[in-house]
């Protein structure tokens, strides 16, 4: 990845990050999002968006073109999901409708050139399953941006489906989902080639437990099924543990798999802080509306910044590995801010003081630091199985 696009990264994912503690400086904020009357100006979707979509996205179209530079196409769409993000920060629904379609487009150009128009892989048990995850994650994405304009557009003019939580800022949280398959994809496609058929079954059992069990999820959430979200919850959770045990089964001894396996445990703490969330909303409405604001925060950080910037983590520097970094203390100072710092900066102050120059630095280790060159020497001979 060139170093002017890691320096734009950067700065994209700090400003992101800047944003979620808007709630402490600006009146009329929430550290939740929430629907908003029409001429507020929500802060907390800029925090979203410019991980999720901006910083996510581009990343990930970058890496499915496999060029050395930035091309016009990616180039346009970092820029159009910037403009796209503002817009519906300043609340101008119908030209974010409108960028959404187009950039769905241009995200359909990149995953036509590299995989095809129909996915026939999903259905080929041939075909490698770190290359079905890869192709998800696209087409989680431009279908994403459709259905987001569809929300927008319905919310606020045509009225065709009145379901409370459709709405637009719910929806934009499952931005997050293509990094997270982008992630599973490098994870399958760091372990070695398997030939024991109830392993190969295993991965081909994870890959349509996580993509169908969020999208009947999502469904659930918008009807407000709350059983049925809690038994989908408890399925996702046993299939990460599955991942997590396919990958250790498999995986090869390499740099990349410290920062892989700290991403699957903020995943797994992910699925429990959810799961939490979801009987609190049902079961348990009593207890403390403080502390669930809080355990909402944690959620929200494991999710974003901490499950997806591991994974951002290896795929941001995929050809640069080994990378000799000191992993340890990176990982460690990523679970210190991300699970404990920016939760509760984003309620207290003090805390988003300490979180964000932190924060600044680990994300400068992450894109820039070459470590020290013993470090990690007795697995550099090991090559990467690309994703094909």
């Amino acid at each position: 990845m060139p170093k002017t696009l890691k320096i734009v990264l950067w700065f994209l994912i700090m400003l992101g990050f800047v944003f979620g503690f808007a709630g402490l400086v600006f009146p009329g904020q929430s550290p939740i999002v929430e629907i908003l009357p029409p001429d507020t100006y929500q802060f907390q979707r800029l925090h979203i968006f410019l991980f999720n979509l901006v910083s996510g996205g581009t990343v990930l179209l970058f890496f499915t073109q496999g060029r050395q530079k930035l091309s016009r196409l990616v180039g346009v769409f970092m820029l159009g999901s910037i403009i796209f993000s503002v817009s519906v920060f300043l609340n101008h629904y119908l030209l974010a409708s409108f960028l959404a379609v187009g950039l769905a487009l241009a995200v359909e150009v990149v995953r036509v050139q590299r995989f095809s128009f129909f996915p026939r892989d999903f259905f080929d048990s041939k075909v490698p399953v770190a290359r079905k995850f890869h192709q998800a994650a696209l087409l989680c994405l431009s279908l994403g941006l459709l259905i987001a304009a569809f929300v927008m557009l319905d919310n606020q003019y045509f009225h065709w489906i009145n379901q409370p939580a459709l709405n637009v800022d719910d929806f934009f949280l499952g931005f997050s989902f293509p990094i997270s398959l982008l992630t599973f994809s490098v994870m399958f496609s760091l372990a070695k080639e398997d030939t024991d058929k109830r392993i190969r079954f295993l991965r081909e059992l994870s890959f349509w437990v996580i993509n169908l069990g969020v999208i009947i999820f999502f469904v659930f959430i918008i009807l407000q099924i709350f059983a049925m979200q809690i038994i989908v919850a408890f399925l996702l959770f046993f299939d990460v543990l599955l991942v997590f045990f396919l990958f250790k089964y498999d995986s090869q001894p390499m740099e990349q798999l410290n920062f892989l396996i700290s991403g699957i445990y903020f995943l797994i703490m992910t699925s429990i802080t959810g799961i939490l969330l979801t009987l609190e909303e049902t079961y348990l409405p009593s207890l403390d509306p403080h502390s669930w604001a809080i355990l909402l925060q944690i959620h929200a950080y494991l999710s974003i910044y901490g499950w997806n910037l591991s994974g951002l983590t290896v795929i941001m520097r995929y050809k640069e590995f080994p990378l000799h970094l000191h992993n340890l203390e990176i990982i460690l100072i990523h679970w210190l801010v991300i699970s404990l710092l920016a939760p509760l900066g984003s309620l207290y102050a003090p805390f988003a003081i300490i979180a964000i120059p932190v924060f600044a630095i680990l994300i400068g280790l992450i894109l820039f630091d070459r470590g020290h060159q013993d470090f990690f020497q007795q697995t550099s001979h090991i090559q990467v199985n690309n994703i094909t």
